[in-house]
């Protein structure tokens, strides 16, 4: 229902129910994939179905998306492909993220790399960008933040990649020691890589726009939290 106050159109107070629908959505699969996975009789079934939540994710982003144009979809391919390339060359080279192999629970994969590896990144970096892009920043302070933000991001999926087969570090493992043995170039190249993208995604003037993007981050952190919680 639209109504005036003051003498200005404020809108219709039904405005935000399609984007808590998005949220709504994303928590039930979210928390279905987790008792999935956690539950012994059916985490054989769910475990392979962990690409299915991270499209998901990408495919409420790519709907919410406000304004279309060729910049938009630009932005959203190099920033998939520069991060599958980055990756498919760290897999075969160890740089620069170190000495890591891809596991089989992303699903099908190209040269080595799973598709969906890419589409990590992506959501991680567009939904970082949006929840910063209108502070009263520089292009380089927001792209330095955002490049924190995504390898923050990282800190916190690693340990579940590891568990569940998404990828493995080839270096020693300390049993003691929750975030070994991934090594420490690892976080700096998810930041270096996350800093330069931010900086396209701050100056491409694309019109990107997303009201549910900080949602769908959170229910994605959540639903990681969760992951180490109910071990």
């Amino acid at each position: 229902m639209s109504y005036l106050q003051g003498g200005k159109y404020l809108g219709s107070t039904k405005s935000n129910s399609p984007v808590k629908n998005g949220i709504i959505l994303l928590a039930i699969t979210h928390f279905v994939a987790l008792w999935g996975i956690k539950s012994d009789l059916y985490s054989e079934f769910f475990v392979p179905l962990i690409p299915v939540n991270i499209l998901l994710c990408l495919a409420v982003l790519l709907y919410y998306q406000k304004y279309w144009s060729v910049r938009a979809v630009l932005f959203l391919f190099v920033t998939y492909a520069s991060a599958f390339v980055l990756q498919t060359i760290g897999d075969r080279t160890d740089y620069p993220f170190g000495p890591f192999r891809f596991g089989w629970s992303l699903g099908p994969s190209l040269f080595g790399t799973p598709l969906v590896a890419g589409v990590i990144w992506v959501v991680a970096i567009y939904c970082s960008g949006m929840m910063i892009k209108n502070l009263a920043f520089t292009i380089y302070q927001k792209a330095a933040l955002g490049g924190v933000m995504v390898m923050l991001f990282d800190i916190v999926l690693e340990p579940i990649a590891r568990q569940y087969k998404m990828w493995d570090w080839m270096t020693k493992k300390d049993p003691g020691a929750f975030y070994n043995p991934v090594p420490i170039q690892n976080y700096l190249a998810w930041f270096l890589f996350s800093f330069l993208i931010m900086i396209y995604f701050f100056s491409a003037r694309a019109k990107l726009r997303n009201p549910i993007a900080p949602g769908v981050i959170i229910v994605f952190i959540l639903f990681l939290f969760a992951m180490h919680i109910f071990r």
